[in-house]
């Protein structure tokens, strides 16, 4: 059971159900205006990894042998880029799908969506846009959490919600382009930046 919000109002859009989880679940924006999709088990798990690598490494730091440096910042990289896979996302906001990767996002005018569809050779989720561009949304299709909540579908019906939304070509044009960005973390980088600093003071710590 699913409706979008052309039926449902433009402050709210109830996802699907399965039948193991027979309930409807309201969305609504935050208090900036946006909805934020994430795979919330996955975010926790991949956040504790990263917590873990890191007394992985401060432990390994404490142990004395400037040799330690280095497998300290291997440990600190694998934990900064399990943190940033913990930021994988889509944000909804006045106009636009933000759809945020391990490294980048890409900001899609509303306007400019032409579909959702899962013709590709490998059947995940691609968002068309009108100019014949095309967004990958791999990392939030087909999870084995859809057995309780169908979370793929709820995200398909938001945006499809979204972009159908009154105003939304009025805020960005079918012809407007899609803009990649680096995506930046403080957290994040700064376990990339320390693990730079512990492989530079091993070499200096080499005799």
């Amino acid at each position: 059971m699913s409706s979008g919000l052309g039926q449902a109002g433009v402050n709210a859009w109830y996802g699907p159900a399965t039948p193991w989880v027979r309930r409807v679940r309201s969305y609504r924006p935050n208090r900036r205006g946006r909805l934020v999709l994430r795979r919330w088990l996955r975010v926790i798990l991949l956040r504790v990894f990263a917590l873990c690598a890191v007394a992985g490494a401060v432990g390994v730091l404490s142990a004395g042998p400037a040799e330690r440096l280095f497998v300290a910042a291997v440990v600190l990289v694998s934990a900064a880029f399990w943190w940033r896979c913990s930021l994988i996302r889509i944000v909804l906001r006045p106009g636009e799908i933000v759809r945020y990767s391990v490294f980048r996002h890409v900001v899609i005018p509303a306007g400019a969506v032409r579909r959702l569809h899962r013709d590709s050779w490998r059947g995940g989720l691609l968002l068309e846009t009108h100019a014949g561009e095309e967004v990958d949304f791999f990392w939030f299709d087909g999870s084995l959490w859809d057995v309780l909540y169908d979370f793929s579908a709820v995200c398909v019906d938001a945006m499809t919600a979204h972009t159908q939304r009154p105003g939304s070509k009025q805020h960005a044009p079918s012809s407007a382009a899609l803009v990649r960005r680096f995506t930046w973390t403080p957290v994040g980088d700064l376990l990339a930046l320390s693990a730079v600093a512990c492989l530079v003071a091993g070499v200096i710590a080499q005799p």
